[in-house]
């Protein structure tokens, strides 16, 4: 019998080994220039563990979305990494969640916070130095630019445990713009007050540098709240204020404690946690005081209609976190984090132009479609992109009947950003702000060494343009001071806003007087159901360059004919005399006699221009 449970033994182990899946773990040091000069001397360079999942080293191509973990007080990255022994072992963590086929692949960074105090708390005072900005910064800028991440919020999450909760609550709402998610387990000092024992403040305001390492957690905590909350640069060797002194209360410090603690702050950032993807919080029911502040905040967000997910459990503030971070937490992430690189397709073989076109989805903009020229190593210093935002028909939340005119209009040098996904999403329409979201992105991905469009773009060349509902949404948002021109496709504003299909942009045709730039009309001519919408427009623009051409191609245009078909031929020219200053370009549109007119098929007009 013996002999079988070894046997049996050995096969669930080889088992197990083959369904493990083994990352790496490495410990590095990372310098930080906002912890420089921090009153209490601790090193501006701060030690942090990367783990690398396990296809890292395998697939060189791949990038991988990062999860930034907060340790607790008194904790380190060290022990919850294993490096020495505690409680909890993240890599551990994980690996069998990994195994168990709960979460997906990605790197988690947890820099060390321990400090004087053996707790930052995360935040920013001379005392301590600035760690909001180490953590959300400096921390964020050094592992995309050292390790192989889908540097973007979109792939970012944040996570932490009790001071650790604590930071990623204060952290994620004050700085949505670098996280996605966030998850947050037992986090400590949401609510309360400061402590003011006389017994424990006289014993404080006694104590020397060299009764840190000996002091019990009260006496710790005490302090390391007050380094963060109520620093004082007059007041050595600890340079802090206490919330009493002489057995008084200091009702200005405990103002500046009171005012940190999280259920008093939250009021003011719910603007920005509504720009979170995603938001998790509990906390065991066992865990007196904080399982009753985190249903408190559960009950504040439901307050204000913010969709997260929130659960009180049996336990108290330790014995089950290793298990809700292997089944609840990194599933969490697994689902809400962006964890697809950059996706690609050539069409039509790059296309016509001189700059061979590429589609491709960007995670820094997963909502988007890029048409942009392969080698992207051609523009820079002397050469730079144009930038044309794309919105599609029927307001679609993708580009798929336009690729074959979009990649084409790309391939002559320019970064076209079109509203939505491929495959082809016909089942969801979408908002004008998406245009606006694709120029944002552009001149954020022009400003950002770390990106490949880095001083690449024309961010003063952009024009936004769209086809049909598109259409529509170019002129509601033809008004933004960024562009330089527009185009209107198989489009125009309805007599009746309120007859079009529903999620049709409610333009009236008062907000033709918007526009402030040259403007292109193309449509289908009499067979297009737009013509007679189209052309009341052009008849209503006075005030601006309008060119309108008719080809007899119906409301499709011809936008999936093989690059494009005229349309491409026309709006490229458009574009180059436009965003270029090509003037050859221009004579297509310019004259008495327009080169469109040697164009078989088209019709035009104009007003206002040469």
């Amino acid at each position: 019998m013996k002999k079988y449970f070894l046997i049996g033994l050995i096969f669930c182990l080889s088992v197990y080994q083959a369904k493990a899946q083994i990352g790496t773990k490495e410990r590095i040091k990372v310098y930080s220039a906002a912890l420089e000069g921090n009153l209490i001397g601790d090193p501006a360079e701060r030690e942090v563990t990367v783990y690398l999942p396990p296809s890292y080293q395998k697939n060189p191509e791949n990038r991988f979305p990062v999860l930034y973990m907060l340790h607790g007080f008194t904790d380190t990255d060290s022990q919850w990494f294993g490096w020495e022994e505690h409680w909890i072992n993240l890599q551990t963590v994980i690996e069998q969640s990994l195994a168990e086929g709960l979460s997906k692949e990605m790197i988690v960074v947890m820099p060390n916070a321990y400090n004087r105090f053996k707790g930052s708390m995360y935040a920013s005072s001379a005392t301590i130095g600035d760690w909001e900005t180490f953590v959300t910064k400096e921390l964020v800028q050094f592992i995309d630019a050292n390790y192989r991440t889908l540097a973007h919020k979109n792939s970012r999450g944040l996570a932490g445990h009790s001071m650790g909760g604590y930071g990623t609550l204060r952290l994620g709402m004050k700085y949505p713009e670098v996280y996605a998610a966030i998850y947050v387990l037992s986090p400590c000092c949401m609510d309360g007050g400061a402590n003011t024992n006389a017994e424990l403040m006289a014993k404080l305001e006694a104590f020397t540098p060299e009764q840190l390492e000996g002091a019990n957690f009260f006496e710790i905590a005490t302090l390391a709240t007050s380094a963060a909350f109520a620093p004082n640069p007059q007041n050595p060797p600890f340079y802090l204020d206490l919330p009493a002194k002489n057995g008084e209360p200091r009702q200005e410090v405990i103002n500046k404690i009171i005012a940190n603690r999280t259920l008093n702050f939250v009021d003011q950032y719910i603007l920005n946690l509504k720009k979170l993807k995603a938001i998790a919080l509990d906390a065991g029911l066992q865990d007196r005081g904080i399982s009753e502040a985190t249903k408190s905040l559960h009950e504040i967000l439901e307050s204000y209609q913010i969709p997260h997910f929130y659960e009180s459990y049996e336990g108290d503030h330790l014995n089950r976190i290793a298990e809700r971070i292997q089944t609840l937490t990194l599933p969490f992430f697994s689902k809400n984090l962006v964890f697809q690189s950059t996706l690609s397709e050539i069409i039509e073989n790059g296309g016509t132009g001189d700059y061979p076109a590429i589609m491709a989805t960007e995670a820094s903009l997963p909502t988007h479609t890029v048409f942009k020229p392969q080698d992207l190593t051609q523009f820079g210093q002397k050469i730079k992109l144009p930038i044309i935002a794309w919105g599609n028909g029927a307001c679609f939340d993708s580009p798929f009947e336009h690729v074959n005119f979009l990649n084409e209009v790309a391939s002559h040098g320019f970064l076209v950003v079109a509203i939505g996904n491929m495959p082809k999403q016909t089942d969801v329409r979408s908002k004008s702000q998406k245009l606006l979201d694709a120029i944002d992105w552009a001149m954020a991905q022009n400003a950002d060494p770390n990106s490949p469009y880095y001083q690449k773009l024309d961010t003063g060349k952009i024009a936004v343009s769209g086809m049909s509902c598109g259409g529509l949404q170019t002129l509601e948002v033809a008004g933004d001071p960024r562009i330089t021109t527009i185009g209107v496709f198989n489009s125009g504003v309805l007599p009746n806003p309120g007859a079009g299909m529903p999620g049709m942009p409610q333009v009236t045709k008062d907000q033709l007087n918007s526009i402030k730039v040259p403007t292109l009309y193309l449509l289908g001519g009499e067979s297009d159901i737009a013509y007679g919408n189209g052309m009341d427009d052009f008849n209503r623009i006075n005030h601006v360059p309008v060119f309108v051409g008719n080809l007899d191609v119906g409301h499709g245009g011809t936008y999936a004919q093989p690059f494009g078909g005229d349309y491409a031929i026309v709006a490229t020219q458009w574009y180059n005399w436009q965003l270029k200053g090509d003037k050859e370009a221009g004579k297509l549109f310019t004259g008495k006699k327009p080169g469109i007119s040697k164009l078989e098929g088209w019709n035009w007009d104009k007003k206002n221009m040469d």
